[in-house]
């Protein structure tokens, strides 16, 4: 396979297992002060899109991990192995999205992040997101 064969096969395996957070990014965008301006009018708006951020990161780690056992690129993992990558990576993007959220306020003179409140909210909704869908899979994997 050619090297340009091989990215496209890479590029669309990757967007088939992100579809959910690139469309949840997605709607953020729209709805945020930036296209649309709806954050300013339903603020409350910004925390169920922060948890299905979170839940849909979680939800394509889950897809990636899956897809790489499935092509033995990585040995089989225990659930509890399963859990804890799922959830710390979850996190780990939460808090990486609000680095981004402040990088964007300081280097463009905008305000994604209204105050410290809010930055520690959309964070624990994130987490929340996260740790919902980890403990979804671990209830599917216990009763299997």
């Amino acid at each position: 396979m050619d090297c340009n064969k091989a990215f496209r096969k890479v590029f669309f395996e990757l967007v088939k297992l992100f579809w959910f957070p690139i469309s949840v990014f997605i709607v953020h965008f729209f709805l945020s002060s930036f296209v649309l301006g709806i954050y300013s009018l339903l603020p409350w708006l910004d925390m169920p899109v922060h948890f299905l951020g979170g839940l849909s990161i979680a939800y394509s780690i889950m897809l990636l991990l899956f897809y790489l056992q499935n092509e033995n690129i990585i040995n089989s993992l225990d659930t509890l192995i399963m859990l804890i990558l799922i959830f710390s990576l979850a996190v780990t993007a939460a808090v990486f999205w609000e680095f981004a959220e402040f990088l964007v306020d300081q280097l463009f003179g905008m305000n994604t992040q209204l105050s410290l409140s809010d930055t520690i909210s959309d964070l624990f909704m994130g987490v929340l997101g996260g740790f919902t869908m980890t403990i979804y899979y671990g209830s599917n994997s216990i009763k299997k």
